[in-house]
């Protein structure tokens, strides 16, 4: 290969391992195969301390699923009677403060059009790494949520703008930083790291892969603009089956919501990060890391350095399916709110049930799951024209 052609495949490249690390990493699950009752009958005490924290990650779950106190006080029996109480109040609060103890990278998509002096953030979503149990969460969160925002005249403004927000007020540590505390003040999730990806940036990344693929239980019905106005939008689908995606329909799949919505987006993002994942290892992608983060650093930031994210892409080949879980902040927990300048927006209506929400957040469904129609229903039928 030519050395301008390396420089070329450098340059498009990078993307696919700046998401794919910044948003997929950690394994070595705790599989549900392993019920408490068969941890039960080993002698726990002389498991290594990483297979203990294990075993009692399986007992907290239970207690959270069942809430059976008794059953919990049996499971932590095996250990000595001057740890139990300990213990038992461990387990009774380990799922609920699990996010603050996983380690949380914040991922913006930026969305920033041509002649546009600000931008949105059309893609926010919190990757939570559990590295000791081997798990990853993501936390979906929709755009339009109405957020309180500190040194922020107005006051109040969609949580997509607040990056432009921190970048344009020059707070410390810029839009990411400012973002994170307005997530963690709305929604009490922390993040320690960022990373925020042009959305630009995605056409660029899937077509250097050579595209990417998603498979669908039902077909996938939406409306995209006409041309650059964005004043008039026409229809637009995927079938059933596998779809095989290039750069321009990969940013359309998790780009617009005329049809499905803000929270069919988020799944659709959710759902091609694990394609993206599946695409870079296919293409064995990881080992030319260290170059392609050099090349392609004008289409992401982050305060990852480059061992950070090597080790991340590490974890991240090594994924599972059924150890990555996705959840989105919906409509159970949100309302429909009308601002004083008569803006739709959502707002927080549920508190106790977001925090339910959060503690089932590592006992989801896998995101291999996303596109699929689980539920057996009929497929919906194509929008009225």
């Amino acid at each position: 290969m030519s050395s301008f052609m390396q420089r070329k495949w450098v340059r498009v490249a990078l993307p696919a391992l700046a998401l794919v690390a910044g948003l997929l990493v950690g394994w070595l699950a705790l599989g549900w195969g392993l019920f408490p009752v068969q941890w039960t009958e080993a002698w726990v005490q002389d498991l290594s301390p990483s297979e203990q924290q294990k075993y009692l990650d399986v007992v907290a779950e239970s207690y959270t699923l069942n809430k059976d106190e008794t059953l919990a006080q049996e499971r932590v029996a095996v250990f000595g009677a001057d740890e139990q109480s300990t213990l038992l109040a461990d387990v009774e609060t380990r799922v609920a403060n699990r996010l603050h103890q996983t380690e949380n990278i914040l991922v913006l998509g930026q969305d920033q059009r041509p002649g546009w002096e600000s931008w949105r953030t059309d893609s926010i979503m919190v990757v939570a790494l559990d590295r000791e149990g081997g798990q990853v969460g993501i936390v979906s969160i929709p755009r339009d949520l109405w957020v309180d925002i500190p040194g922020y005249p107005q006051g109040q403004q969609r949580i997509n703008a607040v990056d432009y927000i921190g970048e344009k007020l020059e707070v410390p540590g810029g839009g990411p930083a400012l973002a994170a505390r307005v997530i963690s003040d709305t929604l009490g999730i922390p993040t320690q790291h960022y990373v925020r990806i042009h959305l630009n940036g995605l056409v660029r990344l899937v077509d250097a892969l050579g595209g990417v693929k998603v498979t669908l239980d039902c077909p996938l019905y939406e409306a995209t603009p006409k041309d650059a106005t964005m004043t008039e939008y026409v229809p637009w689908s995927l079938p059933a089956g596998e779809n095989w995606l290039d750069g321009d329909t990969a940013r359309k799949f998790v780009t617009y919501r005329s049809v499905t919505s803000d929270f069919g987006r988020s799944s659709r993002q959710q759902q091609m990060i694990w394609a993206l994942r599946n695409r870079a290892l296919e293409v064995n992608l990881l080992p030319r890391l260290p170059e392609l983060l050099s090349a392609l650093s004008d289409l992401y930031s982050t305060d990852l350095n480059v061992i950070d994210i090597a080790r991340l892409a590490q974890f991240g080949a090594g994924l599972s399916p059924s150890d990555v879980h996705g959840m989105q902040i919906g409509m159970k927990m949100l309302k429909d709110y009308v601002t004083d300048k008569g803006e739709m927006v959502l707002i927080l209506d549920d508190p106790a049930l977001l925090e339910a929400e959060k503690e089932m957040l590592f006992m989801r469904k896998p995101l291999e799951t996303l596109g699929k129609n689980e539920s057996g229903k009929e497929c919906p039928p194509p929008p009225s024209q």
